[in-house]
């Protein structure tokens, strides 16, 4: 007896996911590569996106937005993954994934209005303002939520993952390692340098590769055997 086709609405939910988990992570490389400013002050923020070339700036912006909508879907997906081997793991590591990468759309948005002031007349008007908005207490909130969370998170994923036997070793120490890497990139003092910026591409495509593995597993459909 031939094994039973996967549903449409199945498949349908499997690549969306699939998409999410390989795609968040990619969205989010690229925004950072291009990215004119990472964390700087506000008047050297705001200088940055003047001189930035505006194509470039442009894909940066849309590669932070198109990654803001993948990254929570896609913790959800590795979440789905670990499950049913790991419960717990799995449900605490997805919770404070999707929590902590809701809160990512609001660092995109904060790249876009820096981008605005960038191209006002007297953009240095700005710089004050600027200045409050991030540091206020809400967007403060808003980073240590997000950085805390989603970086928890991903130590819990790849700990999950292999303890269910969904991706090899090597992509679960991948995942883990993007934690701590995204830790230095931020830990490094002053305005964020060469080497800091090289740390960041470095957890994020340590996020990315280790992710192609979960992204696979959860595309393949493993059709029940027949009787």
């Amino acid at each position: 007896m031939s094994a039973p086709a996967m549903p449409g609405h199945e498949r349908l939910l499997r690549v969306v996911l699939a998409t999410a988990i390989v795609g968040g992570p990619l969205g989010y490389l690229v925004g950072g590569l291009l990215a004119p400013a990472i964390h700087g002050s506000a008047r050297s923020t705001i200088d940055a996106n003047a001189a930035a070339n505006p194509v470039t700036n442009a894909v940066h912006l849309t590669a932070f937005v198109v990654a803001s909508f993948l990254l929570p879907v896609g913790a959800a997906g590795l979440a789905h993954l670990a499950y049913r081997r790991t419960p717990w793991l799995a449900s605490i590591g997805g919770l404070l994934g999707v929590l902590g990468w809701l809160l990512f759309s609001a660092l995109a948005a904060l790249d876009d209005l820096a981008n605005t002031m960038a191209h006002v007349p007297d953009r240095s008007s700005y710089v004050a303002l600027l200045d409050r908005f991030t540091n206020g207490a809400v967007m403060s909130a808003y980073l240590l939520v997000y950085v805390i969370c989603h970086l928890v998170a991903y130590v819990m994923f790849g700990i999950a993952l292999r303890r269910a036997r969904v991706i090899p070793l090597w992509s679960a120490w991948a995942m883990i390692a993007s934690s701590p890497f995204t830790i230095a990139a931020f830990a490094l003092p002053g305005e964020p340098g060469p080497i800091a910026v090289a740390v960041g591409v470095a957890a994020l495509t340590l996020l990315l590769i280790g992710s192609l593995p979960a992204a696979q597993a959860m595309a393949t459909w493993h059709s029940p055997s027949g009787p």
